[in-house]
């Protein structure tokens, strides 16, 4: 059973500006996501994201499993009812549609994700050990499990085998298959093996040189990416299209020697990291790093999950601090808006209109030629993801009313808007609607509608970028035209 539950996300500008020493994010582009109900300030440490083919994000937490299918003005959580109200350690995807879930007891619910079937195993030989990857084999009939404090494993069937890697070793940090081999990090360094099959009964690992301790593997694009440890004890970034010929990249100085242990790539080709902040690293362009931390909105020391999703939105789960996501802003602007845009130049250069005025400031003007052309914001604004007026907004609306029927010469445009997140085509509807719903207030006092014009914007003209006036966004503008 999965039932749908309202999410608050604290609606932030993603615009920024670069600090070229320091290569710090000077703007909060990283938004709190709240994935419960009651707004509480415990927030669920989240310590797995795993983005569907459909985009939806299953969001691994300490209390079960949540799934948000888009960031719009209001997002909607899906909570999955059938996992268990348990801390959720790992989502994997696996061959023939199902995800596995992992708790922290070792207890597996392996999904369909077509018919909505599950299946439970557990890992007890693990022996209450954590598991820090899966990796699967043979069409999932062989799955190997690394973890941390018990070594590496390979279970097929009901049967499981410990691998030993390097004696002693018994804290391996990740898993993955690259170029038919399976490569694994651990405490002591970053190893691989040809004998990958499940009917190999021996797997002899060779040693990786240069890397003293390996956190995290990724494969993108045919090439293994590595982040670890060289000899000097400092952090690397590495990456090969064979396993024998490599590259070194320098990390940010702030992960010298903490090197995170979660990275993601976006479609662009930049590579996304974090630990005690977020950081963004450009092998294709000029092997920058940028990173993101408390003043750009990232509000955690301790990063636990992250993914990309499909439109480029950045996902991080924390320990203390729930959820956060970068949002991919702007979106391109439809054809449409594009059209409205060209309409509206016609009537008036929105360039010029910088100059608002207060109604009350209007009500008094006498000469209603110095008003042509001036743009009000009216004190009218909306629920999230809603064009409806609301009761204690309708005197603002009351006062233009009289107005215009004060001024009968005076026609006006009406602007709609919404905050600047989310899918561009919905924000464009919406922001539309919100512009319409005004138009029909006033044609309903008795205002002509052949006086009245609406547009709407979408998110593309935010007005602000502070958490605590993000709202104002969500509006309707008024332009005086003759």
């Amino acid at each position: 059973m999965i039932k749908k539950i309202n999410i608050q996300i604290l609606f932030l500008i993603s615009f920024f500006i670069l600090e070229s020493k320091s290569n710090l994010v000077y703007a909060q582009v990283f938004l709190p996501v709240d994935l419960t109900a009651d707004h509480s300030d415990d927030k669920l440490p989240v310590h797995s994201i795993f983005v569907g083919e459909d985009n939806h994000k299953w969001i691994g937490t300490e209390n079960g499993v949540y799934q948000i299918e888009e960031v719009t003005e209001e997002a909607l959580v899906n909570a999955n009812e059938f996992l268990p109200k348990s801390s959720i350690l790992l989502i994997k995807k696996a061959p023939k549609n199902k995800l596995w879930f992992v708790t922290y007891a070792n207890e597996v619910i392996v999904l369909d994700i077509e018919t909505n079937k599950q299946e439970k195993q557990n890992f007890d030989f693990l022996k209450g050990k954590i598991v820090s990857n899966l990796a699967f084999s043979d069409k999932s009939k062989t799955i190997w499990i690394a973890s941390r404090g018990n070594g590496l494993w390979k279970k097929t069937g009901t049967n499981a085998t410990k691998i030993e890697i390097k004696k002693s070793d018994e804290n391996i940090n990740d898993i993955l298959f690259f170029n038919g081999m399976i490569w694994a990090a651990t405490e002591t360094g970053l190893y691989y093996t040809k004998n990958s099959s499940a009917n190999d009964k021996k797997h002899k690992f060779k040693s990786v040189s240069d890397f003293t301790k390996g956190s995290k593997m990724i494969v993108y694009k045919n090439q293994l990416w590595v982040l670890g440890y060289d000899k000097k004890d400092k952090g690397t970034l590495k990456t090969t299209k064979d396993g024998k010929k490599w590259t070194t990249y320098s990390l940010s100085a702030s992960f010298e020697y903490q090197v995170p242990n979660i990275m993601a790539f976006d479609s662009k080709g930049n590579l996304w990291v974090a630990a005690d902040r977020v950081a963004k690293f450009e092998p294709l362009g000029n092997k920058k790093w940028t990173e993101f931390g408390e003043k750009q909105g990232f509000q955690s020391r301790s990063a636990l999950s992250l993914a990309v999703d499909k439109t480029d939105n950045i996902w991080v789960g924390t320990e203390g601090r729930g959820l956060f996501v970068r949002v991919n802003y702007p979106e391109k602007l439809t054809e449409k808006e594009d059209d409205l845009e060209q309409e509206i130049e016609t009537v008036a250069d929105l360039e010029e209109l910088k100059e608002e005025k207060s109604l009350a400031e209007l009500l008094n003007t006498e000469e209603t030629e110095t008003i042509k052309g001036k743009k009000l914001r009216l004190k009218v604004q909306f629920k999230i993801a809603k064009a409806d007026i609301l009761p204690e907004y309708v005197a603002e609306l009351n006062e233009l009313v009289a107005f215009m029927n004060k001024n009968i010469e005076i026609r006006i445009l009406i602007e709609g808007h919404t905050a600047p997140i989310g899918n561009a085509q919905k924000n464009q509807e919406l922001s539309e609607q919100r512009a319409v719903e005004v138009r029909n207030y006033l044609i309903g006092k008795g205002i002509s509608q052949n006086r009245i014009r609406t547009v709407g914007y979408g998110g593309t003209r935010p007005i602000s970028t502070q958490s605590e006036q993000i709202k104002e966004n969500r509006r309707v503008e008024v332009i005086f035209v003759d």
